[in-house]
């Protein structure tokens, strides 16, 4: 919650502070009757509106008003119920809480034929009176007649999604709103997540022209994705982290699905649950102060599922040969040195999250940005591959190498701000980074004393080479490539410089930034279980619609008789047969042939002894139901898209899809 203020903080600061000067000159707005109105435009991330506009009616609730009314379009499907509803919450605002409460709320008060603007603007009245009958008689003098009430009497009315809404019911509510904005201070604030032209288009000129309209425009959802990622998930101090597969998937399904935060959280949320469901050593995907009771509990199962853990195998291969036996035996030795191992991928991630925002920082601003303008496009880079080795690091630093001077101080100083404020109260090992922020504080100090003048250095001049009388274009070329290569002078800065680059590019990152796979008991804190989560996540209604229709015993309790079999058995529903029946055919699938097909499964008196036993006026009704249910399970499959009417053939139609997925 505090995060979404932090979002949010800019754009509800700026409605507040329109809120509350909008209704401040009313003779400019005397005889026009325009209502204030504000039209924020959120983005097509619709999941996290209702996180916006919660924070924004919590802010006008704190600092503005008390009269805030929420209209949802699914509640106001008439200009009746719209004005019901507003009038409903704003004069019950004491005691409104939700959407449920609309009905209860107000029986012992007020009778909803009565819920419009009269009623509601004699109650208002009613509200500014008793409220200057309260006021002491010092204030009273002080209340000029022609002034208006105080900020805290503003009535906003809050239209989240205005696509939602019909526009005829918009214009005929904000047309009888307006005739009573002298009696009522109304403002109204609408939610768009597309345009203002939609807006425009659902309001002709004769009811726009009732608003004042100001438009304010929210964040991108991405921007409010990079900062939760930053602040919450991205730190040492979350322990449980995704892999590159994972992280990437989620990213995706983000940027190229919903936009929505809320829902890349609930994604979240499932890999932690399947992270932890998956086996019960994951206990130590905890804090280090809370390894110690943790390990002690396991069991010796779980210990061994432990020592089972590739990336623990490959550190025991690496081990001498005494070492091995211990901890592949001996439990207590394993307790001890499992703390061991913990405790320093904990210090691992510390020191991985830490360095990682400062090559961040480093390259970020850089043309074309080769690593990326988000900390987490560093982040999936780094966790995929060893990035120093990666020709996108190789192309920051080269670029680096042409920073100036002021540039590369600016960033240096936000490097050094980022190891000071590294805690050194956690229970890990901070030394290193120490070690690295003396260091970098050197450079810093070196690059700030040495002038920009280049060093005297002397070079023989190239009219004192000797390069022949009779040499050759060949030749010539050769000598002037010769002084070309000869080393030029360099600024006491460049150097610096260059020194500075060579220590990051050479020894601190390569040192820091490598892939967690390279640690024992990755596995406990790092979540790879991709095909898992892809399952659940990256819906496949195609595959889920096939399953259903060819083995509908997955999805129905009649399991008795529906066996799961690949015959086509009467029992089965009307539409599972006709699709089985219609996976047997071509691509044009004859219409009469699929009938008879039908009819020989569900009725089996259609042919043989049988059929003449049954009379014609009974006979004929029962194929006239059998053909009714056939033409309505075709119509499902046309409405699923299976199928579709050929242009061909009359009596034929065109099989749309093969395969099962």
């Amino acid at each position: 919650q505090s995060l979404q203020e932090e979002v949010f903080s800019e754009i509800l600061e700026n409605l507040v502070y329109y809120i509350q000067k909008c209704h401040k000159n009313k003779a400019s707005n005397k005889g026009r009757n325009e209502i204030p109105s504000a039209t924020l435009l959120t983005g097509v991330n619709l999941p996290d509106h209702d996180a916006l506009f919660a924070a924004l009616s919590s802010q006008l609730h704190d600092k503005v008003t008390p009269y805030v009314a929420t209209l949802q379009a699914r509640h106001c499907t008439t200009v009746r119920s719209t004005i019901e509803h507003m009038v409903l919450q704003l004069m019950n605002y004491n005691r409104f809480h939700s959407d449920d409460d609309l009905e209860d709320v107000v029986k012992d008060r007020l009778k909803k034929n009565q819920c419009n603007f009269l009623t509601l603007s004699a109650w208002y009245k009613e509200q500014i009176t008793s409220k200057r009958l309260r006021m002491s008689p010092r204030k009273k003098l002080r209340i000029k007649p022609d002034l208006q009430v105080d900020k805290e009497s503003v009535l906003v009315v809050i239209i989240p999604n205005v696509e939602g809404f019909s526009p005829q019911i918009l214009q005929d509510f904000i047309l009888i709103a307006s005739c009573y904005v002298t009696s009522l201070p109304l403002v109204f604030v609408f939610g768009v997540a597309t345009a203002v032209r939609t807006l425009h288009r659902s309001l002709p000129y004769h009811v726009s022209s009732k608003l004042r309209n100001e438009v304010f425009h929210s964040q991108p959802s991405s921007s409010y994705l990079n900062k939760v990622l930053e602040k919450v998930f991205l730190t040492s101090a979350c322990p449980f982290q995704l892999d590159d597969k994972t992280f990437k998937l989620l990213i995706d399904v983000f940027l190229f699905h919903d936009l929505s935060v809320c829902g890349f959280i609930q994604h979240y949320k499932y890999c932690v649950m399947e992270h932890f469901f998956d086996c019960d050593y994951k206990v130590l995907c905890c804090s280090v102060s809370e390894l110690a009771p943790n390990i002690k509990s396991l069991s010796e199962d779980q210990l061994e599922k432990l020592r089972q853990l590739p990336s623990f195998r490959r550190y025991v291969d690496k081990l001498p040969q005494k070492e091995k036996a211990p901890l592949l035996v001996d439990d207590d030795h394993f307790r001890v040195v499992l703390e061991k191992l913990m405790t320093e991928l904990h210090g691992y991630l510390l020191n991985f999250h830490t360095l990682l925002r400062c090559l961040h920082t480093l390259t970020s601003s850089l043309p074309k940005s080769p690593l990326g303008k988000q900390l987490r496009e560093v982040y999936s880079l780094a966790i995929s591959c060893d990035i120093s080795e990666s020709p996108q690091f190789r192309e920051c630093f080269q670029l680096l190498g042409f920073q100036s001077r002021e540039e590369l101080l600016d960033k240096l100083k936000k490097v050094l701000s980022i190891l000071q404020n590294v805690s050194s109260d956690l229970p890990v090992k901070v030394s290193h980074l120490k070690d690295i922020h003396r260091e970098l504080s050197r450079y810093y100090t070196e690059i700030v004393s040495v002038g920009t003048k280049a060093a005297e250095q002397t070079l023989k001049s190239p009219s004192k080479v000797d390069i022949g009388k009779n040499i050759n274009r060949y030749q010539l070329k050769e000598k002037l490539l010769e002084l070309s290569r000869k080393p030029k002078s360099l600024s006491g800065y460049e150097e610096a410089r260059k020194k500075l680059l060579d220590y990051l590019a050479g020894t601190v990152f390569p040192q820091f930034l490598v892939p967690p796979t390279n640690t024992p008991f990755n596995e406990v804190l790092f979540f790879s279980n991709l095909a898992g989560v892809k399952r659940h996540i990256v819906g496949t209604p195609r595959a889920a619609i096939h399953m259903a229709l060819n083995n509908p015993h997955y999805y129905l309790e009649a399991s008795e008789s529906l066996d799961g079999s690949s015959s086509i058995i009467p029992s089965l529903p009307d539409i599972c047969i006709v699709y089985k029946l219609h996976l047997e055919c071509g691509r044009l699938i004859n219409m009469y042939d699929w009938l008879q097909s039908f009819l020989a499964i569900v009725n089996h008196t259609e042919s043989g002894d049988e059929q003449r036993d049954v009379p014609p006026e009974i006979q004929y009704p029962l194929k006239v139901v059998f053909i009714a249910r056939f033409t309505r399970a075709v119509a499902e499959l046309q409405f699923l898209g299976f199928i579709k009417t050929s242009k061909k053939k009359t009596d034929h139609v065109t099989r749309l899809t093969w395969g099962s997925s």
